[in-house]
């Protein structure tokens, strides 16, 4: 009898030695002292009217416990929130909530113009169906020490589908709190009428040939009639999937026999920017090629990665084949991506002379759903002569950069990043149409071009 005891407790000490149920935490707010007073980590999601806030239409989260928001087509981890309107196309959604319960989430979508304003259309003249949805598919994490609630749909659904073409702001929201969004996410929906036909090239210009990339392109519209394209149409151009840089409203140059041409010199460039950096994290047991170290404390885990450098006179190298700024979500000791993948807080370190005053420099790329969330941007630590800063991470493999914000609002790559014609970028060209007496902007063709093997 009196070795029974003994007996239980060996067993115990075996299984968890073996590998069994992680103890699972919440997030602490102990790890970093130096950088608390600039991260909001308060995991907790609030109702009140002082937190209510009014929809950004752009990529937002809305709520500190909401992590790893993903859209896009159903299928492709790596394209971009985009589907047909006359094909049944889907889009899929997913995100964590770190928050402890499980809560009821719908989603809508509201039409936006071709600028990302909401246009005037009503609800039920773009929308087919219901006007809101419930998000009912969850499961909860497994064997994570980052407890979350895994949420997942489709769109359009079978209650709800857009029935226009353009662009749409998806939010999520508490049920019967539509003022209250924990996120909205850009996404777009193609009814095509026209063909694009373009090209990406070197820089026209000599003193940017080696550094820019140029985009022309014409616009073919044999039997759709467009009454007058320098007014009815808008055109964008973005590149790797950004909107912060994106190239608006270009004028026609010729218009003939159904075509619209657009060949400019240098209205329509962009800095071919530099490969985007990476790290790996779909272990955090093993160190891969950008790590130096990964720890356990205070039941978070960490992961430092080895310093950057600024590259803006390196010369080029592709050395590593990127993926264009994008994330993978990945497991490597676990089955299901969705709900095994743990979180970690990865600390980025970039040296540098002295503090940047005349803007602020961010962790770039899908990590930050190509914007400036205040969670990205770096810190300078005046002792150490570098810039810091360290975001809570679902496993996968990344992408990133720094860009410079300038006060002014613009952005910068090449600050830090160096740009060169040879890096290997993807552009995607939207054109719009407001026909005339119309209230929204059509979504009229899409094209999608590389700069790759550029001589």
């Amino acid at each position: 009898m009196k070795k029974k005891p003994i007996i239980i407790v060996f067993i115990g000490y075996i299984l968890m030695s073996c590998g069994g149920e992680k103890k699972v935490s919440s997030f602490n707010t102990d790890l970093y002292e130096n950088e608390i007073d600039s991260i909001d980590l308060n995991l907790e999601t609030t109702d009140s009217e002082e937190e209510q806030v009014n929809y950004l239409f752009e990529n937002a989260i809305y709520q500190p416990s909401i992590k790893t928001v993903l859209l896009h087509p159903s299928g492709n981890e790596l394209g971009l929130p985009m589907m047909k309107l006359s094909l049944n196309d889907t889009l899929l959604l997913s995100f964590d909530d770190l928050s402890r319960e499980p809560r009821n989430y719908y989603f809508t979508l509201i039409h936006c113009n071709a600028d990302w304003s909401p246009s005037d259309l009503m609800q039920n003249e773009y929308l087919e169906g219901f006007f809101e949805e419930p998000i009912t598919d969850y499961s909860f994490s497994f064997n994570t020490i980052q407890a979350y609630t895994h949420y997942k749909t489709t769109i359009p659904s079978s209650q709800l589908r857009p029935i226009l073409s353009g662009n749409y702001l998806l939010i999520v929201y508490p049920e019967g709190q539509k003022e209250y969004p924990i996120l909205s996410k850009r996404l777009m929906v193609i009814n095509k009428k026209v063909n694009i036909s373009a090209t990406v090239k070197r820089a026209t210009d000599l003193e940017q040939r080696n550094f820019q990339h140029e985009i022309d392109f014409s616009i073919r519209h044999a039997g759709y009639n467009i009454d007058n394209p320098f007014s009815d149409i808008k055109t964008v151009i973005s590149q790797n999937g950004r909107w912060d840089n994106a190239i608006t409203d270009l004028q026609a140059v010729f218009v003939k026999n159904q075509e619209i041409i657009y060949d400019f010199e240098e209205e329509n460039c962009f800095d071919g920017g530099n490969e985007y950096r990476f790290f790996d994290i779909q272990s955090l047991r093993f160190l891969s090629e950008r790590l130096i170290n990964i720890s356990y404390q205070n039941d978070t885990n960490k992961v430092m990665l080895r310093s950057d450098y600024a590259r803006p006179f390196k010369r080029y190298s592709n050395f590593v084949q990127d993926i264009n700024g994008r994330c993978l979500v990945r497991v490597q000791e676990g089955n299901d991506n969705a709900i095994e993948a743990d979180y970690a807080l990865v600390k980025f370190t970039l040296p540098y002379d002295h503090n940047i005053t005349h803007g602020e420099l961010y962790v770039f790329g899908q990590i930050s759903d190509y914007g400036f969330p205040e969670s990205h941007k770096m810190i300078f630590n005046f002792e150490q002569k570098q810039y810091e800063r360290s975001i809570y991470l679902k496993q996968g493999y990344y992408n990133y950069e720094y860009v410079l914000k300038k006060n002014d609002g613009k952005t910068i790559n090449r600050f830090i990043e160096g740009t060169h014609y040879q890096t290997v970028n993807d552009y995607y060209i939207y054109i719009y149409h407001r026909q005339s007496g119309e209230l929204y902007d059509q979504l009229i063709g899409v094209e999608k071009l590389t700069s790759k093997d550029l001589l």
